[in-house]
């Protein structure tokens, strides 16, 4: 199976690369710096309040995700799954890699529709904060889902990657009927090391548990030293991430505000992507990212998240000035396509 995301990323390279998804990777020197290692398992246990038995290992957030809907389906708890458009490409595959039947829905602006398609047997499954809009569910609705979900004997499985950068306070995440995902790739980026950890219900959990030691056991023990240190420092590494975010957006705001009505932003305030629509007819995300890269400027057209609407641009990848002219040769392309070509009265088409 090929997942035409990363194939793009493999195969191109350019002077401004504003693709990545993450934040610029933390140096382990730095990491040193923060303190001593402790049990990384009792570190997530404080973090989210939970028994160890709602805990799993992993090396990475896809393991937690194909790890989840396996053990699901090993369980007999899991016929129908349903993912949304847009969507992170892996999310969107591993069901039918699976051979489980799946519905994929198209979501605006917000991820409760998935509420609508909740059934027996089913299982919803999705990133949140989505990948590339940013929208999420808070903590507060995904208690209500929860409560669904064990009313109607259904599962969710939650990729929580980028929770972090919108939830300060992971305690009191609902466990029952639920699995979220997490890994260090993107809050706790570093470029040497990745760990990934699954935290939800138990009897899912255990099962979980049971697919990593038969694929991948044994998450090197240096990397959990590392990562130990670094969610210790969880409020060290926020402010070192919005340190390099958040000026990234301020460039972002005033150089859109100068594009007119040519464009149409999906931003949520702390994440590192932004989701950019065109809003001038025939104008595709697969043929603005071509034009960009011919123009050294990196970004992933939005047909890698299953809608070619728009393009991802990532905010925490590069510094302030090199952020700056990308933007800037971003908007000066969207003047070229779009100029003269704009029909206000089809602004959302």
């Amino acid at each position: 199976m090929e997942i035409e995301h990363f194939t793009w990323l493999r195969t191109h390279k350019a002077r401004y690369d504003v693709s990545s998804s993450g934040v610029k990777p933390i140096p382990l020197d730095d990491v040193m710096k923060l303190g001593e290692a402790e049990d990384f398992t009792e570190n997530l246990v404080n973090i989210y309040g939970v028994n160890k038995r709602n805990l799993a290992i992993t090396h990475g957030t896809q393991e937690g995700n194909f790890a989840a809907l396996t053990a699901l389906r090993e369980l007999g708890k899991v016929e129908h799954v349903i993912t949304v458009i847009p969507e992170y490409e892996p999310i969107r595959v591993l069901p039918r890699f699976l051979h489980l039947r799946q519905t994929e829905i198209v979501i605006n602006e917000s991820l409760t529709e998935l509420f609508n398609y909740i059934k027996k047997n089913s299982v919803l499954f999705f990133s949140n904060p989505n990948n590339p809009l940013g929208i999420f569910l808070s903590k507060k609705l995904l208690w209500e889902l929860s409560d669904e979900l064990r009313r109607k004997d259904a599962y969710a499985v939650i990729d929580s990657i980028f929770l972090e950068f919108v939830e300060s306070n992971l305690r009191d995440l609902p466990m029952e009927n639920m699995i979220f995902t997490f890994s260090t790739s993107k809050f706790y980026t570093m470029s040497e090391l990745k760990v990934g950890w699954v935290v939800g219900d138990e009897s899912v959990v255990k099962e979980i548990n049971g697919i990593v030691d038969l694929v991948s056991p044994l998450v090197i023990d240096l990397n959990l030293k590392y990562v130990s240190i670094l969610i210790q420092n969880r409020k060290w590494v926020r402010e070192r991430n919005l340190g390099i975010i958040m000026p990234n957006v301020e460039i972002m705001r005033k150089i859109i505000k100068e594009a007119g009505d040519y464009v149409n932003i999906s931003y949520v305030e702390y994440m590192p992507i932004l989701y950019m629509r065109l809003r001038c007819r025939g104008v595709t995300g697969s043929y603005f990212s071509n034009k960009l890269l011919s123009k050294d400027v990196l970004t992933v057209p939005g047909q890698y998240f299953g809608k070619d609407d728009g393009i991802r641009i990532g905010l925490g990848s590069v510094l302030r000035n090199d952020f700056e002219i990308a933007m800037r040769i971003i908007m000066e392309s969207i003047n070229e396509e779009c100029a003269g070509l704009h029909d206000p009265t089809d602004a959302d088409s």
